[in-house]
C-alpha cells in the first residue's frame, strides 16, 4: 500500500483494475502477527470505479474479542458513518458505542484515481480532497534537499559519546571537511539518532573525521572489503535539519547548526535559500506534516522519500512563523545546555537564577495574569533570597514552567497557521498534548492529571491507611524535586573533581594530565574551594574517617556556593527533595544515577567491594596509571586500618556489650573481610600500573580493570 518498491504495482493496478473493497488491518486481527491488507480487484479497468475500505489499524488487536471484531463489522456495515474509540476497549466491553470523537472505521465511494495525485501513488483511500489538492504545489524536495549520512561500518570503532574523550581533542565550529586536513583533532560533533527531540539540542555523539575521514574512508572489513560509506560528505558540517531515520513516537525535526557531521540513524535536509529554513522546520514540525507522512509510510521509519513527497505551500508573509520557529529553536537549545551532557552546559541551572532571572519571572505573572483576566497588576518584589536553596528552586521552575508553556502555545500557533495554509480546518485541531512538548524531559516533569485533594488551609484529605486522596483535572507539569536536586549534586560533585568551577562557566578539567594550576584551589564567595588532590572520592557513610568523603565534600560545596547564613536549611533542603539524607544517597544511589545520567558510559568510575563496603568514584580524565595504587594505599588500606581499631576495641569488651553493640560487632567483622577481598583483587591491579588512551572509550578502557570496578552493563 505505501513502500516505493511496489509503487510500480499499485500504478498498473490502478491503471488497468478495479478496487472493489479493501481492507487494512493492523496486527492481532485473524491472528496475524504483522499489519496486513487483503483487496477485492475486478480484473477490468474502470475510470469510475469508486470502492469501499475498512481502517482497523489504529490499535493491536491480538486482545480484541472476535465477537466483538464481528460486531464492530456489523455496525460498521450497517452505518459507514460509524466511529468507534479504539482506546477505550477492554474484553468486557458489552457494546461498541458511536463516538464523534472515535475513529473512523468505514471510507467508502472512494475513487482510486485520487491515488494517482498523490506522489507514489499510495493507497491513501482515507485522504481528503484538500490535502490530495495540495500536491498541485511543489513538494519540499523543491526547496529543500534530503541526505542520507555516513555509515561508519563500525561505530565501535569510529563513534563516542562525546563527553568520553579528551575535551581538547573534539573540533567544533568545523564549516567544511577541508579544514580537518589543517586541524589536529581526532573527533568531530555527529548527529547519530536518539530520542524524539524537536526545534533544537540533542547532540551527543563525535566521529573519527580526523584528515577528513581518512581512516574511516579506508576501513576494511574482515571479508577484506570497503566497510565505511561516507555519502555525501558535501554537505557535511554545513547548516540545515535533522530528524531521527526511525522514531519510537513521532516524527520531530531539529534545527542543525553549523558545525556537525551526521550518520545514516540522523537523516538531513539542506535548504538552498536560507530563508525558507525556518518555515520549512515549521511545516515539519507541524501537525499538518504528521498527516501527510502518514499517507507515505503509516510506521515509524522516515526515509528521505517520505519527507521528499510532502507538499510545501508556502505563504505570502512568513515572517511570524519564521519568529515562532526561531524562539523554539532556542528554548530547546537552553533546556538542553542546561544539562551537563551537553558540551555547551555552563553551570547547574539553580546556581543560574540571578537578579534578571528573578525580574522575569515578575513579569510573567503580570503577563499571564493581564492575559487570564484583562486586568493589569502590580507586583512590588521582595528582595532575592539568593541564599535560599528553595528559592533558588522555585525560581528555576517559576521560569521554566514559562518556557514550557509558551513553547506549547508557539506550537498550537504554528499548527494554526499550516493548517489555514493548507486549507485543513475541517479535518485537524491545533491542538498540543502537553506530554508530546519535548523539553524538561530528563525526568524534572512528568505530565499527569492527578491532583491531591487537600482542604483550604493546604492540608490534605488522607483514607483510613493515611494514603493521600487525589482526583483527575486538566494536565499539568508535576515537578519531579528529587531528579532537580540530584542534577544539582552532580555538578557539585563535577566542581570537587575540577570539571566544573563555581567561579568559572562550562568545562574546566575534561582532559589528561591536568596542570598544578589546573587543580589548584580558588577563592569563590571569599572562601577557598579546593579542587580534590587526585580525583578520587569516597563514597562511604559519614562515620568512614575521610575528610573528603562525598557527604562532607558537598556541605562544604553547599555552604561555599550559597554561603552560611542559611546553611543548615538549604541541607535541610537537599534532603527533603531527594527524599533521604544526603549520606544515604551517595552511598546507595549517585553512581546509579550518574551511570544512567551518562548512558552506562560514566565518566566517573566506581572501585567497589562486592556488597560495597568500600567504594570511592575516580574521575576518568584524570586517572592514571596510579589511580588504583591510590585508591589502595591512601582510602582502602586506611578504612581497613580504622575497622580493625573499631573490632578490637568492642573485643575488648566483649563481655560488656550490649545486644546493639555485639550485632555491630558482627558487621563489622563481615564488612573487614569483605573489604580485605576486595583488597587483594585490587593490589594485582594496583601492581599492573594500567594505563590508558581516552580515544578508546569507556566500554575498553573500563573493561581493563576487570572486576575491581562496579559493571557498567
Amino acid at each position: 500500500m505505501f513502500l516505493s518498491t511496489f509503487e510500480k504495482l499499485r500504478k498498473n493496478i490502478i491503471e488497468n483494475n478495479s478496487i472493489q473493497s479493501l481492507l487494512h488491518l493492523s496486527r492481532g486481527v485473524f491472528g496475524a502477527d504483522f499489519g496486513a491488507s487483503s483487496a477485492v480487484i475486478q480484473n477490468a479497468a474502470n475510470k469510475e470505479a469508486r470502492g469501499t475500505y475498512f481502517r482497523l489499524v489504529e490499535r493491536t488487536f491480538q486482545e480484541f474479542e472476535q465477537s466483538h471484531l464481528r460486531m464492530l463489522f456489523e455496525q460498521t456495515l450497517a452505518n459507514h458513518d460509524f466511529k468507534y474509540r479504539f482506546k477505550d476497549y477492554t474484553k468486557e466491553v458489552t457494546k461498541l458505542p458511536y463516538s464523534e470523537d472515535g475513529n473512523r472505521i468505514c471510507y467508502s465511494n472512494v475513487s482510486q484515481q485520487d491515488f494517482e495525485k498523490i506522489p507514489g501513488c499510495p493507497i491513501g483511500y482515507w485522504v481528503s480532497e484538500k490535502m490530495i489538492e495540495a500536491f498541485s504545489y511543489e513538494l519540499i524536495n523543491t526547496y529543500a534537499t534530503p541526505r542520507a549520512g555516513l555509515a561508519t561500518g563500525d561505530n565501535n570503532i569510529f563513534q563516542r559519546l562525546w563527553h568520553e574523550v579528551s575535551f581538547q581533542n573534539i573540533g567544533f565550529n568545523v564549516t567544511d571537511c577541508n579544514e580537518t586536513l589543517s586541524l589536529n583533532t581526532k573527533w568531530y560533533p555527529c548527529l547519530s539518532g536518539g530520542r524524539s527531540r524537536k526545534w533544537g539540542g540533542h547532540i551527543e555523539y563525535i566521529v573519527n573525521w580526523q584528515n577528513n575521514g581518512y581512516d574511516l574512508k579506508h576501513f576494511v572489513g574482515s571479508n577484506g572489503k570497503l566497510a565505511s560509506r561516507p555519502q555525501n560528505t558535501q554537505f557535511y558540517f554545513k547548516e540545515g535539519l535533522t530528524w531521527n531515520k526511525i522514531s519510537s513516537n513521532e516524527f520531530c525535526v531539529r534545527y542543525k547548526s553549523v558545525g556537525s557531521i551526521f550518520d545514516d540513524t540522523s537523516r538531513c535536509a539542506f535548504v538552498e535559500e536560507r530563508d525558507r529554513l525556518y518555515f520549512t522546520i515549521g511545516l515539519l514540525c507541524s501537525k499538518v506534516c504528521m498527516e501527510y507522512l502518514k499517507i507515505f509510510n503509516p510506521t515509524m521509519s522516515f526515509t528521505n522519500g517520505d519527507i521528499n513527497r510532502i507538499p510545501l505551500i508556502l505563504a505570502n508573509n512568513y515572517e511570524s512563523i519564521d519568529n515562532i520557529v526561531e524562539q523554539n529553536i532556542s528554548i530547546s537549545k537552553q533546556d538542553w545546555d542546561a544539562h551537563e551532557t551537553s558540551w555547551d552546559f555552563e553551570t547547574n541551572p539553580l546556581l543560574a537564577v540571578d537578579t534578571d532571572t528573578y525580574i522575569d519571572n515578575i513579569h510573567h505573572v503580570i503577563e499571564r495574569h493581564e492575559k487570564e483576566t484583562g486586568e493589569h497588576i502590580c507586583i512590588d518584589p521582595a528582595a532575592p533570597e539568593f541564599d535560599s536553596l528553595e528559592w533558588r528552586m522555585q525560581q528555576y521552575k517559576q521560569k521554566w514552567e514559562h518556557l514550557f508553556m509558551q513553547l506549547h502555545e508557539n506550537e498550537e500557533e504554528l499548527n494554526r497557521q499550516f493548517i489555514d495554509i493548507y486549507g485543513l480546518q475541517d479535518e485537524l485541531t491545533p491542538d498540543v498534548p502537553l506530554d508530546e512538548i519535548t523539553i524538561l524531559q530528563q525526568g524534572e516533569i512528568k505530565i499527569t492529571d492527578q491532583y491531591e485533594l487537600s482542604d483550604s488551609d493546604g492540608s490534605v484529605f488522607a483514607d483510613s491507611d493515611g494514603a493521600v486522596l487525589t482526583t483527575t483535572g486538566d494536565l499539568y507539569l508535576d515537578w519531579q524535586d528529587d531528579v532537580v536536586m540530584k542534577q544539582f549534586i552532580s555538578y557539585a560533585v563535577g566542581c570537587m573533581m575540577g570539571r566544573y568551577r563555581l567561579d568559572k562557566k562550562g568545562l574546566h578539567i575534561a582532559h589528561p594530565n591536568p596542570t598544578a594550576e589546573e587543580t589548584a584551589s580558588y577563592i569563590y564567595n571569599n572562601v577557598e574551594f579546593e579542587i580534590d588532590e587526585d580525583g578520587i572520592i569516597p563514597l562511604m557513610p559519614n562515620d568512614c574517617g575521610f575528610s573528603d568523603n562525598a557527604s562532607n565534600r558537598f556541605a562544604d560545596f553547599v555552604r561555599i556556593a550559597l554561603g552560611d547564613e542559611k546553611h543548615v536549611e538549604n541541607l535541610n533542603f537537599v534532603e527533603k527533595c531527594l527524599g533521604k539524607s544526603v549520606e544515604q544517597y551517595f552511598v546507595k544511589e549517585f553512581w546509579k544515577d550518574h551511570k544512567k545520567m551518562y548512558q552506562n558510559r560514566p565518566i566517573y568510575w566506581l572501585f567497589a567491594s562486592k556488597k560495597g563496603a568500600f567504594q570511592c568514584i575516580a574521575y576518568m580524565h584524570r586517572m592514571n596509571a596510579y589511580t588504583a595504587e591510590r585508591i589502595r594505599a591512601k582510602y582502602l588500606l586506611p578504612y581497613i586500618e580504622t575497622l580493625q581499631a573499631r573490632i578490637t576495641d568492642l573485643n575488648a569488651r566483649r563481655s560488656e556489650l550490649t545486644t546493639r553493640e555485639t550485632k555491630q560487632l558482627q558487621q563489622l567483622t563481615k564488612t573487614i573481610e569483605e573489604c580485605q577481598e576486595y583488597h587483594e583483587r585490587l593490589q594485582v591491579v594496583a601492581e599492573q600500573a594500567i594505563a590508558f588512551d581516552l580515544d578508546d572509550g569507556v566500554v575498553v578502557n573500563y573493561a581493563k580493570f576487570g572486576d575491581v570496578v562496579q559493571k557498567i552493563k
